[in-house]
């Protein structure tokens, strides 16, 4: 009778490696394209947020207005400033939708806050402040290293601290600041994945109520004015 062979042990361990080396290179292919997948998602998130922390700058820098707000004491702040506590930036935004034709303001009072790693954006209800705080906090970007703004003059020369000193120094205290908005503004920061960037814009000195009184004079409405502008305001425009 013919005997009938099988596989030796060695041939079967041989098999099994070879099998083995091909999982194994099959796996590493595979990891790194589901690793390659999550960085670019990751990425893509990242610079989303980028992309809406620059756009919702834009909005707010190229649509600022000359209409200072109160405070919760009542106190006048400037239109636009950075020498305000926790902000790097605070002013006063045209440009609030109101598509239900509530009976408001179409001003914004909005504060950009650098907390140390995260840019953060603030905006208030109302845009003269009550007792009780109603603003509203938004999260725009991680990983932030740095976040700085200077302005430019009159004299097209860039300042750190906006009023200047000079300024400052010949208002009144507790009187309505007179004062227009800077000529430009820079703005600056830092990431940790996407590096130095910096934006600079031009700014058109508009004065909120000066604009108003001039429509109502021409139309023969009674004036709004810094009523109307002292209205609740907040939410995001578009």
């Amino acid at each position: 009778m013919r005997r009938e062979r099988g596989f030796t042990l060695l041939e079967v361990l041989i098999a099994i490696g070879i099998t083995a080396v091909v999982g194994l290179g099959v796996w590493q292919v595979l990891s790194g394209i589901v690793q390659a997948r999550d960085r670019v998602d990751e990425l893509a998130v990242q610079f989303e947020a980028l992309q809406r922390t620059m756009l919702f700058l834009e909005r707010d820098i190229t649509q600022a207005v000359n209409r200072p707000a109160r405070d919760i004491y009542g106190d006048f702040d400037y239109a636009m400033t950075n020498r305000e506590a926790d902000y790097a930036l605070m002013l006063t935004r045209q440009g609030w939708r109101n598509p239900l034709g509530i009976r408001r303001s179409t001003l914004q009072r909005v504060g950009w806050e650098y907390t140390g790693d995260t840019i953060r954006r603030r905006y208030w209800v109302s845009l003269d402040q009550g007792q009780e705080d109603e603003s509203r906090d938004v999260l725009m970007l991680q990983n932030v290293t740095d976040f700085q703004v200077r302005f430019l003059d009159d004299e097209q020369t860039w300042q750190e601290n906006w009023p200047g000193d000079e300024s400052m120094a010949a208002q009144t205290l507790g009187s309505r600041p007179d004062m227009g908005l800077p000529s430009g503004l820079e703005v600056i920061i830092e990431h940790e994945r996407f590096g130095l960037l910096t934006r600079t814009f031009i700014l058109p000195n508009f004065d909120a109520e000066k604009a108003q009184n001039e429509i109502n004079a021409s139309s023969g409405g009674v004036g709004e004015g810094e009523d109307n502008a002292e209205e609740s305001a907040g939410g995001n425009s578009g």
